[in-house]
Order: structure tokens, then C-alpha cells, then sequence
């Protein structure tokens, strides 16, 4: 099981199914997550920081700042990287599970996860920061796998639409 692998190479998988800045972040997100409640180790080493809007990995923000939140990031910005079959099978959960949702779904998800409110603590709730998620057995308590050992299926009823503005 190779897990050196980097955000911005993570990042092709979602690219080729459809997806926008702002949803690859948090795609990106959860899957660091549910690999760590999965594996006990980090899918990839880049940090994950905790912006306004939830979850952000720095590196892959950069490489596509220059869009809209909300466009499609074009299928010729995916490299290609040959993902072991584990990473493989934990990137299709994780769309499997969050695939559906839109990217504001996704923030108003993410606002509700222990990580992301730990490492927002004292801030306003439209402070920028560049502290880190921290994703930890303590972090993650409240993540666990369906009776199948899967990850759950997250249904859009779940997200307060406090974002769907974007």
C-alpha cells in the first residue's frame, strides 16, 4: 500500500469525474479522513487548512485559484498516476459516498466535523487561517464505517443549505 502520495495527485481522481475547486477540497478532505479511520495513516502528507469554507489543502488551491468556485475543472488538468488498488477502492467510497453532493454541501458538512471545528476554536466564522486540520483517533471519534465496513453514504438532508449560494 503506497500513502506518499501528494494532494494534487489525489486530486486526478476527482478531476476526472466532474468537479469543482470548491468540491475537490473537501473530496480531498474526506478522503485524508476516512483513510486515517480506515488505515490509521494519512492518505497524503500535504497539510489541510482551515479556511472560512471548510477544509483547503494549499498546493492544490494554487493550481486552480484561477477558476470560479463553481466551474468544472477541465479533464486536461488530471495527470496521470497509476493508484494502488487500495487507494483505488478508498477514492471510489469517498465518491461513492460524497460523489453526489455539491461543493456546498460539502462546506456545510464539513463545518459540522469535529477536525474542522477544533481548528477553527477561537476564531471568528469569517476569519481566514492557515491552522491545520488535525485528524487524529481523537479528531475522528465520531467517524465510523457502516456494518459492511464501508463508508456511510452521506444523505443531502443531512447539510443545513447554508452555503448554496455558490
Amino acid at each position: 500500500m503506497k500513502t506518499n502520495y501528494r494532494a494534487l495527485d489525489v486530486s486526478s481522481f476527482f478531476i476526472r469525474k466532474g468537479v469543482s475547486p470548491l468540491k475537490l477540497q473537501k473530496l480531498l478532505y474526506y478522503s485524508q479522513l476516512w483513510f486515517f479511520v480506515k488505515n490509521d495513516k494519512r492518505l497524503f502528507d500535504d497539510r489541510i487548512q482551515a479556511w472560512i469554507y471548510g477544509p483547503v489543502v494549499y498546493d492544490v488551491w494554487a493550481n486552480f485559484k484561477f477558476m470560479k468556485r463553481s466551474s468544472i475543472i477541465p479533464n486536461n488538468r488530471a495527470v496521470n498516476l497509476d493508484l494502488d488498488d487500495l487507494t483505488l477502492d478508498h477514492l471510489n467510497d469517498i465518491w461513492e459516498s460524497y460523489g453526489h453532493l455539491t461543493g456546498a454541501d460539502l462546506v456545510d458538512l464539513t463545518h459540522n466535523d469535529l477536525p474542522w471545528k477544533n481548528s477553527r476554536k477561537g476564531l471568528l466564522s469569517n476569519e481566514p487561517s492557515d491552522k491545520e486540520v488535525i485528524i487524529n483517533k481523537d479528531t475522528t471519534i465520531d467517524f465510523s464505517l457502516d456494518s459492511c465496513n464501508r463508508i456511510p453514504i452521506v444523505n443531502t438532508q443531512n447539510t443545513l443549505g447554508r452555503y448554496s449560494n455558490f
